[in-house]
């Protein structure tokens, strides 16, 4: 352990929690007998290897997921980042409706930056969207579809890749599922498959809401 440069408690601290998470087991090799730790040996399980095979936005390696978050989105939004953060906590504690509603307030954080730099750059164009942002009583989802509306016929000014369709789908969806039906008292579960994929969305659509923020906020200056 001293060689890999960590103290023992480190270390099994480290190791325990990788078996509360459920990414290692204890494999006493075949014994017949009652084993002794020093005998153990330590499998990666199959939550575990999916893990360290599935590349990017895993959300079982959270730090690594934040990591890669901060380092596409590094003007992310504070609040937002603390909201994914929570996010995959409720995952990786088999949390799945938590997981996805702090995704959705995490979106909507995001969104709400979003939709402001748009007015800021766009003028009397986007009065009907801020008429909506003024008020209280509007949803997210009524606040998107009118983005959105206002956002088409310039998509073909913007950069590449941060307005297409499948992007605007993608987060119109996750603002529905994950706020309109998930944050709501209506008894819709959400398994760990729809958790799962509304993490994975979510990595890529808050990096790319979060630059075309950045592009709205510099040609309001400009």
């Amino acid at each position: 352990m001293q060689a890999l440069g960590c103290r023992p408690p480190d270390f099994w601290e480290a190791v325990w929690g990788l078996l509360s998470d459920g990414l290692v087991y204890i494999d006493p090799a075949g014994q017949a007998h009652a084993p002794t730790w020093d005998n153990w040996h330590w499998r990666l399980s199959a939550r575990g290897i999916q893990a360290a095979t599935a590349g990017s936005w895993e959300p079982r390696d959270p730090e690594g997921y934040l990591r890669r978050l901060r380092r596409r989105a590094p003007d992310l939004d504070d609040a937002a980042e603390v909201y994914v953060r929570e996010a995959l906590s409720a995952f990786n504690a088999r949390c799945f409706l938590a997981c996805s509603v702090m995704l959705g307030v995490a979106s909507e954080q995001v969104f709400g930056r979003l939709s402001a730099a748009f007015v800021g750059a766009s003028g009397d164009d986007a009065a009907p969207l801020r008429k909506l942002l003024e008020n209280p009583r509007a949803t997210y989802s009524q606040r998107f579809v009118e983005f959105r509306k206002r956002i088409e016929p310039r998509r073909s000014e913007l950069p590449p890749g941060l307005a297409d369709s499948l992007t605007l789908d993608a987060v119109a969806d996750l603002l529905r599922v994950t706020r309109n039906e998930a944050g709501h008292p209506t008894g819709e579960m959400v398994d760990e498959d729809t958790a799962y994929t509304h993490l994975q969305m979510s990595g890529r659509f808050l990096v790319k809401m979060t630059d075309l923020a950045r592009h709205f906020e510099t040609a309001a200056v400009a």
